[in-house]
């Protein structure tokens, strides 16, 4: 197996490569925390597994990521405990401090995860349109980590080398820290290339060579043409011009779009001169009369109309929506027998009727036998719609 090498080229590709993709993910946590966020200043190095920053680290929460389309690999990212912690409070709404006997239980893990997916799948969503390729990856996985040893999660040992990637993390008002992106040389090597190969010039091609002049033939003279005898009387000869007389000098006392004094009228571009010297007539111009399609009655046909019908026999799902409401994790994960939600609509407004995903009307909750209904009041529906049942 030959020896991959990573050159100070291929180190800035990654790391222009890695900018890019974190600043999105950035992007996405800021939305996800409710708060500011800055992935910045990627640093670039080669070094074995075992010489990453451990003190710096430890005790660490490592996320595996799988490259499933597009390239190939895998990509961990190392994170301080304490930094996960700080996270996962600004998420839920707790107090942003470090607690001693905080522990990564499975909702934890599961905040992390989720969390880690919004934020790589914006990073693999702007690596494809930057690289103009489609990018997948895998649903993170996490990792808890006293000491990092690589070798549990990942199928190289600890004395091999990899490309390891050092961001500076800062949240606003949350954390002020860094974390690690580490890959094989396979994937690091694979990702430059594809950006070195997409910056070099196409080569020009060779100019072809120029043919050799041909010799030069004197021109005939243009055929004199006969003026067919009783159709068209002979043209009027040319005014002799007097001596010293510039065309120039009298066209320029012309107005503009007339020909100069003296010269025979321009033919209209585009039209063939006659054979009797004067030009054809001109373009009939008319303007052109658009369809309107305000109108959606259509005739249908006795096929479609027995299509239509059973179209119209389609049992659809209805659902009434009282109103919405807007909470943090950490307030659902509160929520028990005989707590209340405030919804965002008025007590006595109109409730939404929704068809299968789709607002169609709205209307007023009444009893009727002991059961809810709804009476309609407004329909929000279009002309198309309404056309449909016409024949």
């Amino acid at each position: 197996m030959a020896v991959i090498e990573i050159s100070d080229i291929q180190k800035d590709a990654i790391g222009e490569i890695m900018n890019i993709g974190m600043g999105s993910a950035a992007t996405a946590a800021s939305e996800l925390l409710n708060a500011k966020v800055w992935i910045t200043t990627p640093t670039v190095s080669v070094q074995k597994a075992s010489d990453l920053r451990r003190e710096e680290l430890e005790p660490a929460i490592c996320v595996k990521i799988v490259y499933v389309k597009g390239i190939t690999g895998s990509n961990l990212m190392l994170l301080k405990q304490d930094d996960v912690q700080m996270i996962l409070n600004q998420l839920m709404g707790q107090p942003l401090e470090i607690q001693p006997d905080f522990e990564f239980d499975e909702l934890n893990i599961s905040a992390v995860s989720e969390v880690m997916n919004q934020m790589m799948g914006s990073c693999s969503t702007a690596l494809s349109k930057f690289l103009d390729m489609s990018i997948d990856i895998s649903t993170p996985t996490p990792h808890i980590m006293a000491q990092i040893d690589l070798s549990e999660i990942q199928d190289y040992k600890m004395d091999d080398t990899v490309v390891a990637i050092n961001f500076n993390l800062t949240i606003e008002d949350v954390i002020q820290s860094e974390f690690v992106s580490v890959m094989t040389l396979e994937l690091a090597s694979e990702l430059a290339d594809k950006l070195l190969n997409m910056n070099e010039p196409e080569p020009e091609p060779e100019p072809a060579p120029a043919p050799p002049p041909a010799p030069a033939q004197q021109a005939a003279p243009p055929p004199q043409m006969q003026q067919p005898v009783g159709m068209m009387p002979q043209q009027p000869m040319m005014p002799q011009m007097p001596m010293g007389f510039d065309p120039n000098m009298m066209a320029q006392q012309q107005p503009y779009g007339y020909p100069p004094m003296g010269m025979p009228p321009q033919m209209p571009y585009g039209y063939p001169p006659s054979p009797y010297g004067y030009p054809q007539p001109g373009i009939n111009i008319q303007t052109a009369q658009l369809h309107q399609f305000e109108n959606f009655d259509v005739n249908l046909s006795g096929e479609q109309k027995d299509n239509l019908q059973l179209l119209l026999g389609v049992p659809l799902q209805i659902s009434v929506e009282i109103g919405t409401a807007r909470r943090r994790v950490k307030e659902i994960l509160e929520f028990t027998q005989g707590t209340i939600i405030e919804l965002e609509r008025q007590a006595g407004a109109p409730v939404d009727v929704v068809v299968n995903g789709n607002l169609i009307a709205r209307g007023d909750v009444v009893v009727i036998d002991d059961n809810f209904a709804v009476r309609i009041t407004e329909i929000i529906k279009s002309k198309f719609m309404d056309s449909l049942g016409k024949e």
